[in-house]
């Protein structure tokens, strides 16, 4: 206990003691070109109402088709301005709100445009030529690119082949050589309550597409990132990730995926694809790359919970998480770990990490950790596109070139990137969020003084919680209809027990699966069948005797 507790305060202290040098390194770089847009934006997010107003406009003008009801929201929305907008901005507004009692198309086609603008740090333009232009810019600055192709779960299989074709266009292009895609939106009408058919119905989706990747001309094999958003869609996605990984055509292709650190699952996952990437590499095969999250879905895990009566899939505060994320960095962070030998051989590399994320507290963690420990070179930094790139700039000193997340999407379809700007957004005005006092941040500032003491408390709570809790942490939701099924009824004795609603089965559990099978394989089988109980019969003698 004495020296875990040891080597975490001296962590602690060095964390800080290089957060306060990028702090520095950054308001020089800031000095020297700010970013207007980034500034803007979160200058309105500043205000009490900024963020109810700008959700407000992206959801109800932008994201509305009817040109009449979003000119509507614009009126109202303009009635009521933040007090942090510029001058410019609220006449803009207000004229607009103004005008598009008469001019409806007009008006919305120059807000949207306006937003566009106010954006277009977060998100990039995929039309080709613009597309180009910016990536050859980003590029220029030597960090790397994951591009992300904006798209929530789709409903039908067009929409599904569309966003399918988008990652096989992204991965044909020269300047392109690492995208994410999600299962949810290659995939349509997901069922966990078929989960094994589920699994082969997104393995015949995917597969050709990483047989593109894999066999990419020149000999630079391109790199998917195989995202997720749902709790719903773990399972699956680690499923489809190692079984298609396993297949002999992929076993030397190197694939990626995501883990949220607000889920109580992700150290067991990462433990489970640790291991699958040393059996791998044992075998001849590639490694694996593991990109850590936090985790931005939180406000629909609250809606599924609340709606299902299940238990909230991810941690019930944000301290727990950022313990949640040191914990899978401390237990991953190892040579035996990342790295695979047998029979006397050398260490063969067999598992890499992203480290995304923007709070410099937990960047300076990670980073001082991997030297420590001896796996820096098995570790990248990744950040998103367009935001606090300043401070980007000077973590990349230490850390080595960034890979920047960069969201993209076609101008005609800007709806599909709403939910990412609203989880954006949020994270930009949350007090509890770092990005919340990004452009305040510095040494001995409030910002400073209030994010060192959280990362100082995560910090505590996570080395109590080695000591104390060293076992895996349990899922929130463990309902197990099979072990529910085979338990002896209870037999109550008193007055009822109080009444409440059964909540739904929860088919995207392990356990409910495997109950889902054994209804179907019974309800199939005959002799199952032939020995329920055979209910009375009534004949006509017995009628006539009761009359």
């Amino acid at each position: 206990m004495a020296a875990i507790a040891a080597d975490l305060a001296e962590l602690e202290a060095s964390a800080r003691t290089l957060v306060e040098r990028w702090l520095r390194d950054g308001a020089l770089a800031a000095g020297r070109r700010p970013d207007p847009a980034a500034r803007r934006l979160a200058s309105i997010l500043r205000d009490p109402h900024g963020l109810e107003f700008t959700v407000g406009f992206v959801d109800r003008v932008i994201g509305t088709e009817d040109h009449r009801a979003a000119a509507t929201a614009l009126r109202e929305l303009a009635a009521d301005l933040p007090a942090t907008l510029s001058a410019f901005d609220r006449a803009q507004l207000r004229l607009g709100g103004a005008l598009g009692r008469y001019l409806p198309g007009t008006v919305i086609r120059l807000a949207q445009a306006r937003m566009r603008a106010m954006v277009g740090h977060m998100i990039v333009d995929a039309r080709d030529r613009p597309f180009t232009k910016t990536v050859a810019r980003l590029r220029k600055s030597g960090h790397r690119l994951n591009i992300n192709p904006l798209g929530e779960a789709v409903l039908g299989d067009a929409e599904a082949d569309r966003h399918l074709e988008q990652a096989r266009t992204l991965l044909r292009r020269d300047d392109v050589d690492y995208v994410s895609v999600k299962v949810s939106s290659v995939a349509s009408q997901l069922s966990m309550w078929a989960f094994d058919d589920t699994v082969e119905y997104v393995l015949r989706r995917l597969r050709p597409l990483y047989r593109d990747a894999a066999a990419a001309p020149g000999g630079g094999a391109k790199f998917i990132n195989l995202d997720m958003e749902e709790y719903r869609d773990l399972n699956l996605t680690v499923e489809v990730f190692t079984r298609l990984l396993s297949e002999p055509d992929l076993h030397r292709y190197e694939g990626g995926i995501v883990l949220q650190a607000y889920l109580p699952d992700a150290l067991a996952a990462m433990n489970r694809l640790a291991a699958f990437a040393a059996d791998r590499v044992r075998d001849g095969g590639a490694g694996i790359k593991i990109r850590l999250v936090k985790g931005a879905n939180l406000a629909m895990e609250r809606v599924h919970a609340e709606m299902s009566g299940w238990p909230l899939a991810t941690w019930d505060s944000k301290l727990a998480t950022d313990v949640n994320y040191k914990r899978v960095l401390w237990e991953t962070m190892r040579p035996e770990k990342m790295s695979m030998s047998s029979g006397g051989e050398p260490p063969r590399p067999c598992l890499r990490l992203g480290i995304a994320g923007h709070n410099l507290f937990d960047i300076a963690f990670a980073h001082l950790l991997s030297e420590r420990r001896g796996v820096a070179d098995r570790v990248e930094f990744e950040m998103l596109h367009g935001m606090a790139t300043e401070q980007a700039d000077a973590v990349s000193t230490d850390v080595g070139r960034l890979l920047y997340y960069v969201p993209t999407v076609a101008p005609r379809e800007f709806d599909v990137a709403i939910s990412y700007l609203v989880r954006r957004l949020d994270e930009n005005a949350a007090p509890e969020n770092f990005m919340s006092g990004i452009f305040d941040l510095a040494p001995g500032s409030d910002a400073f003084t209030r994010e060192s003491e959280r990362f100082g408390a995560a910090v505590d709570e996570l080395g109590r919680t080695l000591v104390s809790a060293p076992e895996l942490p349990l899922p929130n939701d463990r309902q197990d209809r099979v072990a529910e099924e085979r338990r002896e009824p209870a037999r109550h004795t008193g007055p009822l027990p109080e009444f409440h609603n059964e909540p739904d089965t929860n088919p995207a559990l392990p356990a409910n699966q495997t109950w889902i099978r054994e209804a179907i394989e019974r309800s199939t089988d005959t002799a199952w069948f032939d020995g329920l109980p055979v209910p009375a019969t009534i004949t006509e003698a017995d009628v006539d005797g009761v009359v």
